[in-house]
């Protein structure tokens, strides 16, 4: 038995391995299928990442995606029970590599994002009507103490680049949209409503306020902070129209007032 678990740890060390050399400390007459079964599982994780980056494929090209692909599986070899876990981090190669070129890592988040979202676990979602029918019995100050918990899986991002419409626009009939946006960055929202995964760029100033609200600061400091960045009434009407949009995304699953944020 000790003998057979040190032939798999080696014949295991030698497919996953870096280095090719692995396969000489093998007898010659078994080399040639070693590292035909080396190369051929290589093949696999390459296969599932470009499954999962399908989009960040197209954008960049076959050679340059295999290439990082491959300098990401060197760097991160499988660790999980489930292939569903490989690309875990591969945006992040990506902005390694092409550190000149920001929208490839963000396609690739929003693609993994996408993917993520759709398998995370279930939670309530408050309807904006049930909420309606709450909040029209608020006082004041029940205003001003709102809390509200988000749903899970929710995901945000900063970007630089428009790769939400870049996203859009692969496998489509649609001309690529210019990456450059009309502000140095905002933020990328990815959720599931209906059983489907969304996403949406923010604004700058919802920017603000959807990480202000998620970090369990109330209704008072969400306006507060909207008035310094656009002006009295203007930052009032802002903070009321993006909890409208966050009721109506399902966003919310739960809204009260409390002393502590609202576990969501």
């Amino acid at each position: 038995m000790t003998n057979l678990s040190a032939i798999q740890r080696q014949f295991q060390a030698t497919v996953t391995g870096v280095e090719e050399a692995g396969v000489l400390d093998w007898p010659t007459d078994m080399r040639d299928g070693l590292a035909v079964y080396r190369t051929a599982y290589r093949s696999r994780l390459r296969d599932c990442l470009r499954s999962a980056f399908d989009k960040s494929r197209q954008w960049i090209g076959d050679d340059s995606f295999d290439a990082a692909a491959a300098h990401h599986l060197i760097l991160h070899p499988p660790s999980s029970w489930t292939l569903d876990d490989l690309g875990l981090g591969f945006s992040d190669t990506l902005g390694e590599l092409f550190p000149n070129d920001p929208e490839i890592a963000e396609l690739a988040w929003l693609e993994w994002e996408m993917q993520q979202i759709f398998t995370s676990p279930d939670g309530p979602v408050l309807a904006a009507a049930d909420f309606a029918d709450q909040a029209s019995h608020y006082s004041e100050d029940d205003w001003l103490n709102l809390r509200l918990a988000f749903i899970p899986g929710l995901a945000t991002r900063i970007v630089t680049t428009d790769c939400a419409a870049l996203w859009s626009a692969i496998d489509s009939a649609t001309d690529m949209p210019p990456l450059d946006l009309p502000h140095h960055h905002t933020m990328l929202l990815v959720w599931r409503q209906y059983m489907r995964s969304q996403f949406r760029l923010l604004d700058p100033v919802e920017a603000i306020g959807l990480p202000l609200m998620q970090s369990g600061a109330t209704f008072e400091q969400l306006c507060a902070a909207l008035v310094d960045a656009c002006g009295g009434d203007a930052g009032v009407a802002a903070a009321g129209t993006m909890l409208g949009r966050w009721m109506t995304d399902g966003l919310v699953s739960d809204a009260g007032q409390s002393s502590e944020p609202i576990s969501g």
